[in-house]
């Protein structure tokens, strides 16, 4: 298996992700059994209260006829199929490829692209779960799946097109002014085109310097300054910046991730307005 995973942009930028390893891929799924059995347990107590299970229900199962016991049986079991099932679904889901055990142990799952997954992308990886898990509950099948796969995926991973990777998060003072908005970027509320006199950052651009400005700390030095140029290069005459003049500038590398912060902090001033003004009310004309 390998270590990393160099993805290619449509702007001719390789990022680069660090692919998660079994361990930390099997300890997030233990976090995450835990959660699902203590859910299923408050189940199985609020189903006993209500007298939908134990001894009341029994005796009631014995009077009524053995349709009654089946039914609520039945409906036992799809409940704790919901759980185990649309637990993963959900998370994933909507919350960009995290599950509690994934974020504590800071792996996420993404599309082979680079970019977060969604409810669909979820739903398929964990469909064909039932069979990474052959034979139950060892995940012996899967196991086997992600050992001989380079990119470590398992088969739920190779029908939804998804990849695990372990998650680098970047402190306030690392991405400066773009740091509240780049949060909104994670969870999909403020990615979008920002407007300047000479031409439109598109929101595409703006995900991608996102990117680069939280994991720049863990790049190599001469991967940051390849990276941080090609990013801001095709922006500069945006900004109204003199190509020539960066190229010279002795410090390139901390001038482009300068003009890089400026983006984002137009980006989050624009959302930041627009959110504002969603949330106005608008006042009645008295005439």
């Amino acid at each position: 298996m390998e270590e990393t995973v160099s993805i290619p942009t449509p702007d001719q930028v390789t990022l680069d992700f660090e692919l998660a390893g079994p361990g930390s891929r099997f300890s997030a799924y233990l976090i995450d059994t835990l959660w699902i059995f203590a859910m299923i347990v408050i189940v199985a107590i609020a189903m006993f209260l209500s007298g939908m299970v134990g001894v009341r229900f029994v005796a009631r199962a014995l009077k009524a006829g053995s349709w009654l016991a089946s039914s609520h049986m039945a409906l036992l079991i799809l409940l704790v199929f919901l759980i185990y099932w649309g637990y993963y679904v959900f998370f994933e889901g909507l919350k960009h490829g995290s599950t509690p055990g994934k974020k504590r142990l800071g792996i996420r799952v993404i599309r082979q692209d680079g970019l977060p997954i969604g409810l669909l992308e979820a739903a398929l990886r964990n469909l064909v779960r039932a069979a990474d898990m052959l034979p139950p509950p060892c995940y012996m099948l899967g196991g086997l799946v992600m050992y001989l796969d380079p990119q470590g995926r398992r088969l739920g991973d190779m029908v939804a097109g998804t990849l695990v990777i372990v998650e680098k998060f970047a402190t306030a003072s690392d991405i400066g002014a773009g740091a509240a908005w780049a949060v909104r970027v994670q969870q999909g509320s403020s990615r979008q085109a920002v407007t300047l006199p000479r031409g439109t950052i598109s929101a595409h651009q703006i995900g991608l310097i996102e990117q680069f400005i939280a994991r720049r700390h863990n790049l190599p030095k001469d991967r940051r300054e390849l990276l941080a140029w090609q990013i801001a290069e095709p922006l500069l005459p945006l900004l109204g910046e003199e190509r020539e003049s960066v190229i010279r500038s002795p410090d390139r590398t901390s001038r482009c991730e300068r003009i890089l912060l400026e983006i984002l902090e137009m980006a989050q001033t624009k959302a930041a307005r627009q959110t504002l003004t969603a949330k106005t009310p608008t006042q009645p004309s008295l005439f």
